[in-house]
């Protein structure tokens, strides 16, 4: 038994020891590996092998340099490549992020088969979530399968909008700048503002306010 895959990671010594932990499979497979170190290459060999080789697994780390060819900003945007030349692969995304605002969009858009926080794993734990996903599982780490639990809730209001503007927020910009940024009136900003700071039980306060609470739950 073969099973192809694909890993995307900057740095080539991390590729060369996923590639060890994988030989060690108890499938009893063959790990056929390609890898590659930008999203360039990645892009290039997932549009080359939509027609030349199906893989079974994708891993995606989550920090990759920015690709403006393709308009990549980090291994997220890297799924729609993935959905679109290789449907069928199972995928996996790890990552060094434990941010709750990075790791929402991750949970609720990617539909990865594993999302997994670098420091939450072991070489072992690894291991049999790549044999899991594989076999037609799923895998969470610890900190991404608590942050699930508070998602049903918490994404209806920290939708994509109001995490970029509690980002811009915590990065020092007024309002004007996000008006630009995001295409809202002010009226609209104000409108988004009160609803966080309602979600965040916040009865006085401003700005600096929605931050601080925001840093204190992890979402930045």
């Amino acid at each position: 038994m073969t099973i192809n895959v694909l890993i995307v990671d900057d740095h080539k010594l991390i590729i060369e020891g996923y590639k060890t932990i994988f030989s060690n499979n108890r499938l009893g497979a063959e790990i056929v590996v390609s890898e590659a170190t930008t999203a360039t290459q990645a892009v290039e060999i997932l549009k080359a092998s939509a027609s030349e080789k199906a893989y079974d697994i994708v891993i995606l780390d989550y920090t990759l340099p920015v690709c403006e060819t393709y308009h990549i900003q980090n291994g997220f945007d890297l799924v729609h490549y993935v959905r679109t030349y290789q449907p069928l692969a199972k995928l996996m995304i790890l990552t060094s992020h434990s941010e709750a605002l990075i790791l929402y969009r991750v949970i609720m858009e990617s539909r990865a088969e594993a999302i997994m926080i670098k420091s939450d794993f072991s070489s072992m734990e690894l291991l049999d979530a790549f044999e899991n996903v594989y076999q037609g599982g799923t895998c969470y780490t610890k900190t991404v399968a608590a942050l699930k639990q508070q998602l049903n809730a918490d994404y209806k209001v920290l939708d994509g909008i109001n995490r970029q503007m509690i980002a811009m927020l915590a990065q020092g910009f007024k309002t004007r700048y996000i008006m630009d940024q995001l295409g809202l009136s002010k009226s609209a900003i104000d409108k988004r503002k009160a609803l966080i700071r309602e979600y965040f039980a916040i009865e006085k306060g401003n700005d600096e306010t929605i931050v601080q609470i925001a840093r204190e739950r992890g979402y930045i």
